[in-house]
C-alpha cells in the first residue's frame, strides 16, 4: 500500500504487485467456492531488519506510527488464521493490512 521512504527497493516494492494480482484471482474463483485473500503485514522483526547493519532502518521502522514498535512474525499469525477460519467464510478479495497504523494517514 506504501512505497518505504529513505529505502532504495525498488525490487522488493514491485513484489507487491502480487496485491491485484490475489484480486483478480478471488473473482475468478469466487464461483467455484474458493476464496482469495492477503495479508500486508506492516514493518515486522525479521532476521533480515534486525541485523546490526540495520540498526537505523530498524529505528525508523519502530518509530513509526499508531503502536510506535516493529511487529513480531507472530503477529502476524492471527489475521491469517482468521482469514482460513470459518468466521471469514463471507471474505474475499481482501488484502488485510496488518501494519500498527501505517496506512491511516
Amino acid at each position: 500500500m506504501i512505497v518505504n521512504r529513505s529505502l532504495s527497493q525498488c525490487h522488493y516494492n514491485v513484489s507487491k504487485a502480487g496485491i491485484p494480482l490475489s484480486k483478480s484471482m478471488a473473482m475468478d474463483r469466487v464461483m467455484r467456492g474458493l476464496r482469495v485473500n492477503t495479508v500486508s503485514p506492516g514493518y515486522t522483526a525479521t532476521p533480515t531488519n534486525t541485523h546490526p547493519d540495520s540498526v537505523h532502518q530498524t529505528r525508523l521502522f519502530g518509530a513509526g506510527p499508531l503502536i510506535g514498535r516493529m511487529a513480531s512474525v507472530d503477529e502476524m499469525v492471527g489475521p491469517a488464521v482468521f482469514l482460513l477460519r470459518e468466521p471469514a467464510r463471507y471474505v474475499t478479495g481482501v488484502n488485510l493490512l496488518v501494519g500498527h497504523g501505517f496506512c491511516c494517514w
